[in-house]
């Protein structure tokens, strides 16, 4: 009887063993990951989206999980020396200076492989639109409503992509003319054999 009995746990041992061994497989190796209290992230199981996390330590079984995570501190954009056309046919020498912070990680994470890039893009492409849209008096006359007016297209732009923005402030502008390019000729190249 003992002789069967201690087979019964051998066996009942070993498939113990290799039924932890199929899960750990399957599952993953349980990591832990600590996330900063100006970090936030979404957990990913088998690819798809799981739960939106915060600051603290989160278990990941990694191999079927994944903790992508990302910075939620404002990013600041500081843009100068930008050159615009306007519809007069003058040019705006133009710069801004603005921040703006993510409110939805998820959203963030969504829009841009780095989207900490966001905000200045979205910055640099409606502040171009609203002053190419300008003539040189009416943008001397009305450089704030300008500026509002880029603020809240911004903002817009900014939520879809799961940013808030902070602040905008259109800073060095002056208005001139286009320098026309100059006439050289393209310089020539010797390609002979000595």
């Amino acid at each position: 009887m003992s002789e069967l009995a201690g087979y019964l746990i051998i066996v009942l041992g070993g498939g113990f063993l290799i039924g932890a061994a199929l899960y750990f497989d399957r599952r993953g190796k349980p990591t832990i990951v600590n996330l900063l209290p100006y970090q936030r992230g979404v957990l990913f199981r088998d690819g798809k989206p799981l739960r939106d996390v915060g600051p603290g330590k989160h278990r990941v079984w990694s191999g079927t999980e994944l903790l992508v995570h990302g910075d939620i501190r404002p990013i600041s954009v500081n843009i100068e020396n930008q050159v615009v056309a306007l519809q007069d046919g003058l040019a705006a020498l133009y710069g801004f200076s603005a921040s703006a912070q993510v409110s939805d990680i998820r959203s963030a994470i969504y829009a841009a492989r780095d989207y900490s890039q966001i905000p200045a893009s979205v910055l640099l492409r409606c502040t171009r639109r609203h002053l190419n849209s300008c003539n040189s008096s009416s943008l001397k006359l009305e450089k704030e409503a300008i500026a509002n007016r880029i603020t809240t297209e911004a903002k817009t732009h900014l939520q879809k992509s799961g940013f808030e923005l902070l602040s905008y402030q259109l800073g060095q502008l002056a208005l001139g003319t286009a320098q026309p390019p100059s006439n050289q000729p393209a310089p020539r190249f010797n390609s002979s054999s000595e």
